[in-house]
């Protein structure tokens, strides 16, 4: 028995040597694998597989100004406030200019600006800027206010009026030409705040196609020109299909999905596609504003 005894202590002393590592400290305990396949991490939560530099290498340079637009609703007499902000993600200081500009859209989608004030639709005597400068300084976020005040009349709630506020940068940099010759170049990035003023009252939605026709230089060029004939912005989808009178064979054409503001006119562009056989068609446009919005389309036979 004592031999029995010796013999299991001295197997048990060989199995606690093999247990240790060479350099005479013992191995620490490994938890066992884990397969990160089958993990599934709330929504919004970081990963803890990468720690805090996998974090910090999402976090993308450069600078970022939100919101893109503002719509106050406002009554009249009533005073509102909204916030812009604009983070620094840059690693360098940067400064700001701001200022306010009229706009308006013209027949093909493109922002016309005038002085502020000088349109007969626009808000910006009723917007104040508590300043009209900024700086920020890297990894910096910054709020500005931007307030508006509709004067207390009937006559300033009968129609929804807008503006742009700019924010503009001025950067200067050396240039050296190939002969060694230093010149000041000022860059500038400037971004532009859409603000609207959109009384609550004014809720009529409604949209008209003016016109249906080919354009004279292309029988494959077709032109829309639709009106907005409501009190409120619309979102605007547009649509061409042509059908085959002989074939019955369908062609769909899509055009951009554009805003339209109340009374603005709109000039929609479609180009039929060189791979639709020739042949008579008949030819529907579609200006679609949305599911509270009567669709309005029109018809036209073709030769292609």
């Amino acid at each position: 028995m004592k031999h029995l005894m010796l013999l299991l202590f001295l197997l048990f002393s060989v199995l606690l040597l093999k247990a240790q590592d060479t350099t005479g400290k013992k191995n620490r305990f490994a938890p066992p694998a884990v397969d990160t396949g089958k993990i599934r991490m709330p929504a919004g939560m970081p990963s803890a597989l990468g720690g805090a530099r996998a974090t910090a290498d999402t976090v993308k340079r450069g600078l970022s100004i939100k919101p893109s637009t503002i719509d106050f609703k406002l009554n009249s007499g009533q005073t509102g406030t909204a916030h812009v902000y604009i983070v620094n993600r840059l690693n360098k200081k940067k400064q700001f200019t701001l200022y306010l500009s009229d706009w308006v859209r013209d027949s093909l989608g493109a922002h016309v600006y005038t002085a502020p004030g000088s349109m007969d639709r626009s808000c910006a005597r009723w917007v104040k800027l508590d300043r009209t400068f900024v700086e920020i300084d890297t990894g910096q976020t910054v709020d500005i206010p931007i307030k508006m005040q509709v004067p207390d009349s009937a006559g300033a709630t009968g129609e929804m009026k807008w503006t742009m506020l700019f924010l503009e940068t001025t950067e200067e940099q050396v240039v050296e030409s190939a002969s060694g010759l230093k010149t000041n170049v000022n860059n500038k990035v400037r971004v532009g705040v859409h603000l609207y003023q959109t009384p609550p009252s004014l809720t009529y939605k409604d949209v008209k196609i003016l016109s249906f026709d080919r354009a004279d230089t292309s029988a494959r060029v077709c032109h829309i020109v639709c009106q907005n004939t409501g009190t409120v912005q619309l979102e605007c989808t547009s649509y061409l299909e042509l059908s085959n009178i002989v074939t019955g064979d369908k062609t769909k054409i899509d055009a951009p999905i554009f805003p339209l503001f109340p009374e603005q006119r709109r000039v929609v562009e479609f180009v039929i596609p060189d791979n639709v056989p020739k042949g008579k068609y008949s030819l529907i446009g579609v200006i679609d504003a949305g599911t509270d919005v009567p669709m309005e389309a029109a018809q036209e036979m073709i030769d292609i």
